[in-house]
């Protein structure tokens, strides 16, 4: 009897570390946090002489910022039960508003002539947001896992081919996602295949 609750306490300490794991994974790697650094690595790893802190606060206001302030404001007023908004349905109106601000900055970006691959990355932001919201009217797909394989793509086509680095953090906040049960296995694989491989096909057959 005294080693079955040996093996439960055990037992429950690993899901204890697990949960708590998951919870740093996916704060620390979630789409706000992971905009800014790929915006960053594309726009300083960029040789043109166009203004690049210009082009990196408009990047990170309009997928960071904006997006940021705008969670709080909804939790404010009541909209969210918490601020990665955990319910379906509390994402649909932050979507919409979210691909309006990215496609404000691809206007911006485009008119201050970024490179093709950093106004293409917004216009991926944008448009795949907006399919991303009509998808999570009827399905929980992972925003998180969306908002890491599109940027992985972008960073791939601008020399940063790491592939291992990029399979282990794929890995890492889809089982932590899977592990708080923000999402199944199948909103997760989805999520990643949906923005890699629209990503791909939009990058490649509009802008390089």
């Amino acid at each position: 009897m005294y080693s079955d609750l040996h093996l439960e306490n055990i037992s429950d300490l690993v899901i204890y570390i697990l949960i708590k794991l998951s919870k740093i994974i996916s704060t620390v790697i979630n789409p706000l946090v992971v905009a800014p650094i790929t915006f960053g690595l594309l726009i300083y790893h960029d040789q043109t002489h166009i203004p690049r802190h210009l082009l990196f606060f408009i990047s990170i206001l309009f997928t960071t910022i904006l997006p940021f302030f705008t969670i709080i404001y909804y939790k404010k007023l009541g909209k969210l039960s918490a601020y990665d908004a955990p319910l379906r349905q509390e994402r649909i109106e932050l979507l919409v508003i979210a691909a309006i601000y990215n496609a404000i900055g691809f206007i911006l970006l485009d008119h201050l002539g970024a490179s093709q691959l950093i106004k293409g990355l917004m216009f991926c932001y944008a448009i795949n947001t907006a399919i991303v919201w009509g998808i999570t009217i009827y399905w929980k797909i992972s925003i998180h896992m969306v908002g890491i394989g599109g940027p992985i793509i972008a960073l791939w086509f601008s020399g940063f081919d790491h592939p291992i680095i990029m399979g282990v953090i794929i890995i890492l906040v889809g089982i932590a996602r899977i592990i708080l049960r923000a999402h199944t296995p199948a909103q997760v694989i989805t999520g990643t295949i949906f923005a890699m491989v629209l990503a791909y096909v939009e990058l490649t057959l509009l802008f390089l």
